[in-house]
């Protein structure tokens, strides 16, 4: 899939014009604040409907605006589309996702643009809070199967009523039994794709890390279900407390080595290589289920990555992948200027073409 065109409004500082893509490799170079990353979370926005920077979506709107509306021309298995996203906030905040110019459910749309995006704010995948991890595990399994997001909405509904009923004061047992079964049926079907994607990105991950040689291979990724089997054994103190203390809004995914939390044994910058390997494995996982390439977003390319490791992996993503990558410092982009690219600078907000290669 390409990216060939996107054009914005109200995002961040993003000047309201369109901007073209080079079919392979965008390089955005430009000074700090400029918004090299911004330009990222537009086409990450684009195709998510999420930032990879917040989960606050209200940030990505331009100051004194109250609306961001984001389109992009798209080329995919040789068909042409368009898609679009329009936030608007308020009092009734509003979402309208577009698929030539017809409206479309979030699963639909999201399956129509596939992005995996790398930056260090995504550290906190690593070193954050768990709810950090449980958005990395979804994000990467929409990807692969967009109906998740169905089984997702229909748990936040059913939590969001039990925790309302809890919160009323006039719970009882007999008052949460009704809840309890559908509660959960659905936490178990969203705790069984976690831990079976899981799975399948651990073995990946850890066969990209042996493959190019790099020395922290004794990590395990797993994945810890918070079990919903026995509500009955936490009603009390469920009641007490006035809300649910089990399912999937509780679970967490471990990084650990020789049983201590990773990021209590590693450097920030073997942070960042473990981050980078796991979008790899992401977009691996991506390609053997669709048989294409994904669309690579790299932010921020600096010292603290290993780069001739990077190299190794740039020059092994499947043919046709439509990678971005934004630095400030131009020896951090060499590895990606050997093959086809084109230059874009950026200069509060502005981007220009300024070199196409071939």
């Amino acid at each position: 899939m390409i990216l060939t065109r996107i054009t914005a409004r109200n995002f961040r500082n993003l000047a309201d014009s369109p901007i073209d893509f080079h079919p392979a490799t965008n390089l955005v170079v430009g000074r700090n604040g400029q918004g090299k990353t911004n330009l990222l979370e537009a086409i990450y926005f684009l195709a998510t409907t999420k930032s990879f920077r917040t989960p606050r979506l209200a940030s990505v709107i331009r100051f004194g605006e109250s609306s961001v509306y984001i389109a992009g021309a798209l080329r995919r298995l040789e068909v042409e589309k368009t898609i679009s996203v329009g936030l608007e906030l308020g009092e009734q905040r509003r979402r309208v996702l577009l698929i030539n110019e017809e409206r479309v459910t979030l699963p639909t749309y999201v399956s129509a643009m596939s992005v995996f995006a790398f930056s260090s704010a995504r550290l906190e995948i690593i070193r954050g809070a768990p709810e950090e991890r449980r958005r990395f595990l979804d994000r990467g399994i929409a990807s692969v199967e967009p109906s998740y997001l169905d089984a997702l909405n229909r748990y936040a509904r059913i939590l969001k009523q039990r925790n309302a009923l809890l919160q009323s004061g006039s719970a009882t047992p007999a008052a949460l039994d009704p809840w309890d079964a559908e509660f959960t049926d659905a936490g178990g079907t969203i705790q069984k794709v976690r831990g079976a994607y899981t799975e399948l990105l651990a073995r990946k991950f850890d066969a990209i890390v042996a493959e190019h040689g790099y020395h922290l291979r004794g990590l395990r990724i797993d994945y810890r279900a918070s079990s919903a089997d026995d509500l009955r054994s936490l009603r009390r103190e469920e009641l007490r407390t006035r809300v649910s203390l089990s399912g999937p809004q509780r679970d967490n995914l471990d990084f650990t080595i020789d049983g201590r939390n990773a990021s209590e044994v590693v450097s920030a910058g073997e942070q960042k290589m473990v981050v980078l390997f796991l979008k790899f494995a992401k977009l691996e996982l991506f390609r053997e289920k669709f048989d294409e390439p994904a669309i690579f977003l790299l932010d921020d390319i600096d010292a603290e990555l290993d780069l001739e490791v990077l190299e190794k992996l740039l020059s092994r993503l499947p043919s046709k992948t439509q990678v971005f990558a934004t630095s400030a410092k131009e020896r951090f982009l060499a590895a990606l200027e050997a093959g086809a690219h084109r230059r874009l600078t950026i200069e509060n907000g502005r981007v220009a073409v300024t070199r196409d290669f071939p």
